[in-house]
């Protein structure tokens, strides 16, 4: 009897009239819902929610559809995910995400070949907001276009980034973001220059061994066996230690592993002053241009 179960079970899985399993994708944020491998499209939009300038990113794959946007006053990234509803004119029906999985309204529209029309619903039960999103190009992250100066007083050095991202500054850290809503999905997709106490923290792996620097968990110059040697570099009275080996791990905003990342890490120390400028993904790529813009302030 086994053997007769066995041949049925395997007779019903090859039959051509059987449902196929669904295949989904892995490895991506934000984790709002599933994604189906295929049909996968992706979307970037520009317009309004209400008064409200916003930039917004989608990704569907199959029936789910997940994404982020941010106003553009305050750059606040929110998460979103949901259904797709097929149709001559396709229908999305989405909800956003706060902290802790907190529901902070509902977004529902149509799509064209070139816009988003639909209704945000606040979650607090305010009145709906007409939504006029109209398709863009993917924001650059390359670095192209004028870049500005950062000149603070409560930093020893001044640097450059690009116009088009945002620059929140402190006493203690600069962040700066590009204005793609796709990456702000994923924690870490910025550059982040770093003194004081944080950077201090930073680079607790630094130790000076005669004229080179090595870095690593525990490292001492008695036994360098698990240290690595950071690449210097001297200008303009300053140490530019190269430190990118080690480890990247790349996580959703909010929560939820993806995989191991890449970035790039550089620490400029000059006299008593440590400053770390490091960034992951698409970002790392301009950390090195951030550093060689530096400037010691008078």
């Amino acid at each position: 009897m086994r053997a007769i179960l066995l041949t049925i079970v395997f007779l019903t899985a090859a039959s051509p009239n059987a449902p196929q399993q669904k295949q989904y994708q892995s490895a991506f944020c934000p984790n709002t819902a599933q994604l189906e491998v295929a049909p996968s499209q992706k979307f970037w939009f520009e317009g309004s929610f209400g008064q409200k300038h916003v930039r917004m990113y989608l990704e569907r794959g199959g029936s789910g559809v997940v994404g982020v946007f941010y106003n553009t006053e305050d750059w606040a990234p929110v998460a979103l995910g949901g259904e797709w509803i097929a149709g001559a004119q396709p229908e999305i029906a989405l909800t956003a995400f706060g902290e802790r999985e907190s529901e902070l309204g509902r977004l529902s529209g149509q799509l064209s070949a070139t816009a988003l029309t639909g209704v945000w619903s606040p979650a607090e039960g305010a009145k709906d907001i007409p939504v006029h999103l109209k398709a863009s190009a993917q924001p650059k992250c390359d670095g192209s276009g004028p870049w500005k100066l950062i000149s603070d007083k409560h930093w020893p050095a001044a640097f450059s980034y690009p116009a088009s991202w945002r620059v929140n500054t402190s006493a203690e850290t600069i962040t700066l973001t590009c204005p793609d809503p796709s990456l702000m999905a994923y924690e870490g997709n910025e550059i982040d220059i770093l003194q004081g106490t944080e950077a201090n923290t930073v680079t607790s792996d630094f130790v000076q061994c005669g004229n080179k620097w090595i870095y690593g968990y525990g490292c001492k110059c008695e036994n360098t066996s698990k240290c690595t040697v950071a690449s210097s570099d001297d200008r303009d009275n300053m140490t530019i230690l190269q430190a990118d080996h080690i480890e990247w791990r790349l996580y959703c905003r909010g929560g939820g592993y993806v995989g191991q990342g890449e970035g790039h890490r550089r620490v400029i120390t000059f006299g008593d002053a440590w400053i770390v400028v490091e960034g992951q993904g698409v970002a790392a790529e301009l950390v090195d241009r951030v550093v060689a813009s530096a400037k010691r302030r008078p």
